[in-house]
């Protein structure tokens, strides 16, 4: 009988010995897939990051390659601008004056038409016309290089459709423009152009200059505020748009001797009237004349640059 009990006792701890066994088994078969589990996860997310880097080098790639093709593009075009040398005295350059590019009011001379303005851009490149920026404009009046057929494009005010019509038509084309800001509209008056559409319209090589910031009539003012409104408009240019504005357009072309003496001594290079005619440097860098813009036929606008097509 002892000899019995002694058996099953025996057989039971075997029984449990081989249970025990059999989980440590399992729980180390468990661990090591686990870990190798984790192994190939760590692999993947390593191969997954290498791939990440290697994408973004690619696409910094890509943008280095558009950057010089662009660069090289804007080079040939330099290269293709023919120039003459005159005396100073002898640059006139057409400035043209726009406002609002709108179908939305047929009345309104301020307002052009969106298919005019298109025809106009379109007309201009196609008659190998050179658009140029403020700075360009008071360079050539000052030295007397000056492309062959050179036009500068302005827009007064900043309204909206200037970025939804007027920009388009000016990239379609390869031209470019200023812009003139009343800057106390911008981000906050819907029917004015936002400080994105103006950062994204000065990184294209448009220009985007001071209209003031309040848009009033410089000449009825006070010294301490005309200096104001004109330092003003040019500090909110920097601070919402990173734009570092040397150049003025007087609201509603009113200025008087004082209004040129504040904008110089804000550090101001150059303003543009609404006085109508080509802008010569007789009249000073800061009373530069304009050709204002109305809803008109193509053949009248063409009308305006016949001297040019004449000499060249």
């Amino acid at each position: 009988m002892k000899g019995l009990i002694k058996i099953i006792i025996f057989v039971i701890v075997i029984v449990i010995v081989i249970v025990f066994i059999g989980i440590f088994m399992k729980s180390t078969s468990k661990n090591s897939t686990y870990a190798n589990e984790k192994e190939t996860q760590a692999e993947k997310d390593k191969n997954t990051k290498e791939d990440n880097i290697k994408d973004q080098e690619n696409e910094a790639n890509k943008e280095v390659m558009k950057i010089a093709e662009i660069n090289k593009e804007a080079m040939n075009k330099k290269e293709k601008i023919k120039y003459v040398n005159l005396t100073p005295g002898e640059v006139y350059i057409p400035i043209l004056m726009y406002h609002s590019i709108s179908d939305s009011d047929s009345k309104n001379n301020l307002l052009i038409p969106v298919a005019q303005f298109t025809a106009e851009m379109s007309w201009l490149k196609k008659e190998g016309f050179t658009p140029m920026l403020m700075g360009e404009v008071i360079s050539a009046l000052k030295s007397g290089k000056v492309p062959k057929r050179p036009v500068a494009i302005t827009f007064d005010d900043g309204y909206a459709d200037n970025y939804t019509a007027g920009y388009k038509a000016l990239i379609d084309n390869n031209m470019k423009a200023t812009f003139f800001i009343i800057t106390d509209t911008t981000d906050v008056d819907s029917s004015y152009m936002s400080s994105v559409m103006l950062k994204e319209m000065a990184s294209k090589g448009m220009g985007i200059e001071n209209h003031t910031s309040k848009h009033m009539e410089l000449n009825k003012l006070s010294r301490a505020d005309k200096v104001n409104i004109i330092k003003a408009g040019k500090d909110s240019l920097k601070a919402k748009c990173g734009v570092d504005s040397k150049y003025l357009c007087y609201p509603v072309g009113r200025y008087d001797d004082e209004t040129i003496q504040v904008a110089k001594e804000l550090g101001l290079e150059g303003a543009v009237t609404t006085e109508g005619g080509l802008a010569n440097i007789k009249n000073g860098e800061f009373a530069l004349k304009r050709i204002r813009m109305s809803p008109m036929k193509l053949e009248n606008f063409k009308a305006i640059f016949e001297s040019f097509m004449t000499n060249n």
